[in-house]
């Protein structure tokens, strides 16, 4: 895949399209009513059609609804033609996808070609480029055209998968488009003249997902002046309904499922197509503008595409920055909003502030002539950023067009200390409406994000600058850093089958006495709170009960041996992450490997550094910590070899 990158002067796994050729099929006949077709090319056209560009999609208008916008790629074929074609090309290419898969536990996937936006968003003023830039564009695009393999491993690294990742979600965009076309036309069965547009939002519309993203899009619905608006909860039990109908004509049992979550906060349709290990997800809820603001932000912010700007030769560097971090998140396994972590969106937004510094900014414009040497630079000064609990405890602001962003870490002592009080604000909303994106995080949590930030801190940090002493030194640790854990690493489960080892943050003291360690535990009982019926216990959680044999470790062997044969009574809350482990000598004892003894020990140093450090009220803030991190744009950034008219 880099070799044709090279060949056709882009570097790989950095456009922000591909060119795709349309799927040949017969054209069925004309339909009777306007319908979402997808692109499909007829065989027996007189003229042939174009190549398919999905980055960027014209909108055509409904005969039905003239002032709502329809995506389209083209015109020719029905939802219903397009998916039966893709069950079948599904059903052919089984054996690819079994590949795939593994392909995705050894390499990083990044997306390149986009799910088309069901609708285009307004558009924005385009932000001027940095004035420091101008001179030196002209050299980023030669260096763009003339893209080979380094003399650097790690870059090398990063290189190939991301042309891995590219591939993968481009094999996986058809079928995608189908679904999402078979949601529209449920979704206009269902509500009618009600039926207002759907808008993507998510990882997809701001070009930073990954092989296994879900697939996250709005349906928007309208009302007369007399009528009663819809609650969202109904319109997505009429949607279910006229999508069961719709998949009952054309699929049958071929892996289609659908999950209705109709009491949550925010209801939503999951939409699922394909085997469980790698299915297609889409979510779908129901006039919700916030997500359609955040879209809006990053596009204003500079890291996001625009719809119908001028497309860049290559992604930008924060955009490939934005699209290593959630892949990392993915691969170690960091708990999500739904398991007691931090929300994707805050993630993102800590990213885009570390790409805002002026330290991020200068090693760019230094190493522009070695691309993904910037881009290992960009990730090594995020993580080393946030990689250890008291770089954790501060307000994250944004201006609202996403020119200025600043970080002020707490000054003052706070009823948590020595744990961090993270907040992140949401940058669409000013005043009395500003919200804190990120929840309460307890400590056990704090400690598991600690850890894994200053996990790859370190290796970013051991990653060689200039030419190795041996090729692949840097290739080794690049890979190290995104080393996928096993599925569930970092989640409580709610029922115990076999012996599950685990870490638990204990507490002894009280107030800013207290002193925290880490004890290892095997997981005898759950006993979850009256009411929770999730297969997973939530990492906020205190009323629910785990009855923990904890051990004693020998940090040399790895050796646990039970205190007691009676298990002690521990929270969710206190919950770190689980641990595996074997049974040893007849099954008296217990044996952990070195990985898990690494963590360990790593842990409790971060904990030893928590205890010695000073009262908040005492440190000194220096201006690199508080100074607002100003740039014209975040488009601004150099990214690898892009060039001085492509931006966003």
């Amino acid at each position: 895949a880099s070799a044709v990158a090279v060949a056709s002067g882009t570097p790989a796994g950095l456009a922000w399209k591909k060119r795709v050729e349309p799927h040949q099929q017969p054209a069925p006949p004309a339909p009777t009513q306007p319908k979402q077709t997808l692109d499909t090319a007829s065989a027996a056209a007189t003229q042939p059609p174009k190549a398919l560009d999905v980055a960027v999609v014209p909108l055509t208008q409904s005969a039905t609804a003239p002032s709502v916008s329809t995506a389209r790629v083209g015109g020719s074929s029905a939802p219903e033609d397009l998916l039966a074609a893709a069950l079948l090309q599904q059903a052919q290419q089984a054996q690819q996808q079994q590949q795939q898969q593994q392909q995705q536990q050894q390499l990083l996937p990044v997306a390149s070609a986009p799910i088309t936006p069901p609708t285009a968003l307004p558009q924005q003023p385009l932000p001027a480029i940095h004035p420091q830039l101008a001179a030196s564009a002209t050299a980023m695009r030669v260096a763009a055209a003339t893209l080979s393999p380094t003399e650097h491993s790690g870059e090398d690294y990063l290189m190939e998968m991301l042309a891995n990742m590219d591939q993968i979600m481009q094999q996986g965009r058809q079928t995608q488009q189908g679904l999402v076309a078979i949601i529209e036309l449920s979704c206009r069965k269902a509500l009618d003249g009600h039926f207002g547009r759907l808008m993507l939002v998510g990882s997809a519309a701001l070009r930073v997902e990954t092989p296994g993203s879900d697939i996250d899009i709005v349906c928007f619905t309208q009302r007369r002046k007399a009528e009663a608006s819809l609650l969202p909860a109904a319109v997505l039990r009429r949607v279910h309904r006229a999508l069961k109908d719709v998949i009952s004509q054309y699929v049958d049992h071929l892996g289609f499922y659908t999950e209705l979550i109709d009491d949550a906060r925010v209801p939503i349709l999951r939409v699922l197509w394909g085997p469980p290990e790698c299915a297609v997800v889409v979510d779908v809820s129901v006039d919700q503008s916030r997500p359609v603001d955040h879209v809006r932000w990053f596009q204003r912010a500079g890291a996001a595409p625009r719809n119908g700007a001028p497309e860049p030769m290559v992604a930008p560097l924060v955009t490939l920055t934005l699209r290593c971090v959630k892949w990392w998140l993915r691969q170690r396994q960091i708990p999500r909003t739904k398991e007691g972590g931090l929300p994707t969106l805050a993630w993102l937004l800590m990213v885009v502030h570390v790409c805002s510094l002026p330290e991020t900014h200068n090693q760019a414009i230094v190493r522009a002539q070695r691309p993904f040497c910037a881009l290992l630079a960009s990730l090594k000064v995020f993580f080393c950023y946030y990689d250890c609990i008291e770089k954790l405890d501060g307000i994250l602001h944004f201006a609202a067009d996403g020119s200025t962003s600043d970080f002020k870490r707490h000054t003052e002592a706070t009823g948590a200390a020595p744990w961090a009080e993270l907040a992140v604000l949401d940058p669409t909303r000013e005043g009395s409406e500003r919200l804190n994106l990120v929840p309460r995080l307890l400590p056990a949590t704090q400690l598991l994000l600690a850890y894994e930030l200053h996990r790859a801190s370190q290796r970013f940090q051991q990653v060689p600058r200039g030419a190795e002493a041996s090729y692949g030194a840097g290739r080794h640790i690049v890979h190290d850093v995104f080393e996928p854990l096993p599925e569930g690493t970092n989640v409580l489960p709610i029922t115990v089958t076999g012996d599950i080892g685990i870490l638990i943050l204990h507490a002894a003291g009280a107030g800013l006495a207290t002193k925290y360690d880490i004890e290892l535990g095997v997981i005898e009982e759950v006993v979850p709170r009256p009411g929770w019926y999730a297969p997973f216990l939530h990492r906020s959680d205190e009323r629910s009960e785990l009855r923990v044999r904890l051990c004693d470790l020998d940090d040399h062997s790895g050796t646990c041996t039970p205190r007691s044969k009676f298990a002690a009574s521990v929270a969710p809350s206190d919950f770190v992450c689980r641990i595996p482990l074997e049974r040893k000598d007849g099954g008296r004892c217990y044996q952990i490997d070195a990985d898990a003894i690494d963590r360990i020990q790593v842990m409790r140093r971060l904990l030893a550094d928590l205890h010695q450090q000073p009262s908040k009220a005492s440190e000194p803030t220096t201006s690199a910590e508080t100074a607002a991190a100003t740039v014209q744009s975040l488009a601004s950034i150099p990214s690898p070899a892009r060039s001085c008219y492509a931006q966003i």
